[in-house]
C-alpha cells in the first residue's frame, strides 16, 4: 500500500511520540546508556512536541490507511557557522516498527524540497547509530558522517591513570585565567588541518581566547589542568549535562566533557589518558554515572582517542551539501522536453 504524504499537524504529535518511543526502546537494546525515560510514550511525545514547536519547523507525515507510518520534522537555521542550513534532530523522525527504512527517503524528499527552493543547501540529520539499515537509508540520500556523540558509563570503567613521571593534575582557579586562555588554540589549530579542514575565522580568534579564559568564572564548569614538571600541558572542562525536553541522548546523572586538549609536542606520552581517567574518576566520585562527549569523525586523533577511553558512539550527525547551482540550473531554466 502506498503512503499518503501530508503536512505534519498538532494532531500527529501523540502518534509520532508512540513511534519515537518504540524506536528508542529498540535503540536501547544495543545502546543501554541512552536515557530509559524516553521509552515512555508520554516523554517521547513531549520530545516530538518540543521539536515541532520550535520556530520555523516544518514536517511531513506518512499515512497508510489513515495510520501514521512515519514522520519527519526539520528546522531551517541561518547562522554564521553553517550559513543557510536545515536540521532533522533525533526526535524529528521515526517510522512504525513494520515500515521499511525506504520510507525515510520519501519523507526527506518531501520535507527538503521547499528548503532547496529557498536556497538552503546544507542539510543535517542527527540520529542514533543503532540501526544500520536506517543509517544506510540516509547514506543513500548522499548524506555522510560528520560528528559523533558518545557516552561513557563511568561505573563500567577502570579509571586507574597510567604513571606519567612529573605529571600533576589539579583544579584550575582564578589565577589560571591566562593559562587557560593559552590553551584556546589547541583544538582549532588541530582541526584546521587535514583531514578535518574545519574553519576558524581569523576575526574569531581573539573571542575564542576570551571565551576560554572566562570558563574560570562559570560556577557550573569544572576545569582541570595538567602540568608536566611544572609546565601546563593539558586541560579538560566538564559541565553538568541537563537534558532538554527534546533530548534523546543525555541520561540522568550525566556530565559533559566539551573541552579537552594536550600540547601537540607532548601527545602520545600518556598525558591525555592520565588526565581523562583522573577527571572521570572525579566525576564518578561527585555522583555522575555517565559522561558525554563528541568529536568530528574526520578528527583522527579524537576519533581514536575517545573510544579508547570508554566512550561509545550513540548518535551520528550526518550532512549533505546540495550543489548550489540548482538555484538556476533547475527545470524552469532548462529547454522543454522534445
Amino acid at each position: 500500500m502506498n503512503s499518503e504524504f501530508v503536512p505534519f499537524q498538532d494532531q500527529h504529535v501523540e502518534d509520532a511520540g508512540a513511534l519515537l518511543a518504540e524506536r528508542h526502546r529498540r535503540d536501547r537494546l544495543s545502546l543501554p546508556e541512552m536515557p530509559a525515560r524516553c521509552e515512555d510514550p508520554a516523554v517521547a511525545s513531549a520530545a516530538v512536541a518540543a521539536t515541532w514547536q520550535q520556530a520555523g519547523v516544518t514536517g511531513v507525515a506518512a499515512l497508510r490507511a489513515g495510520r501514521l507510518a512515519g514522520y519527519m520534522l526539520g528546522r531551517p537555521l541561518i547562522d554564521e557557522t553553517w550559513g543557510r542550513s536545515a536540521w532533522v534532530r533525533p526526535a524529528g523522525c521515526a517510522l512504525a516498527l513494520d515500515e521499511d527504512p525506504e520510507l525515510i527517503r520519501s519523507l526527506y524528499a518531501v520535507l527538503a524540497a521547499p528548503w532547496v527552493d529557498r536556497g538552503i543547501f546544507f542539510h543535517f540529520a542527527v540520529l542514533p547509530v543503532s540501526d544500520p539499515t536506517l543509517i544506510h537509508a540516509w547514506f543513500s540520500l548522499s548524506f555522510g558522517l560528520q560528528q559523533v556523540y558518545a557516552l561513557a558509563d563511568l561505573a563500567q570503567l577502570d579509571l586507574t591513570p597510567p604513571p606519567v613521571p612529573g605529571l600533576a593534575i589539579r583544579r584550575a582557579g582564578p589565577a589560571d585565567r591566562e593559562t587557560l586562555a593559552d590553551f584556546s588554540d589547541v583544538i582549532w589549530r588541530h582541526q584546521v588541518q587535514a583531514p578535518v579542514w574545519g574553519i576558524m575565522l581569523p576575526e574569531n580568534v581573539a573571542e575564542q581566547r576570551t571565551g576560554w579564559a572566562e570558563l574560570i568564572d562559570d560556577p557550573s564548569v569544572t576545569v582541570w589542568l595538567a602540568f608536566l614538571d611544572g609546565e601546563p600541558v593539558g586541560c579538560q572542562c566538564f559541565w553538568p549535562a541537563e537534558p532538554e525536553d527534546d533530548d534523546l541522548l543525555t541520561p540522568d546523572g550525566c556530565c559533559e566533557l566539551s573541552v579537552a586538549g594536550v600540547r601537540p609536542h607532548l601527545r602520545g606520552r600518556g598525558i591525555g589518558t592520565a588526565l581523562t581517567r583522573h577527571n572521570l574518576a572525579a566525576a564518578r566520585a561527585a555522583g555522575y554515572r555517565y559522561c558525554l562527549t563528541d568529536w568530528r569523525s574526520t578528527n583522527l586523533l579524537a576519533a581514536r582517542f575517545w573510544p579508547s577511553q570508554g566512550f561509545r558512539p550513540m548518535v551520528y550527525r550526518l550532512v549533505q551539501r546540495i550543489d548550489a547551482r540548482i538555484a538556476w540550473a533547475n527545470p524552469s531554466a532548462l529547454p522543454p522536453a522534445p
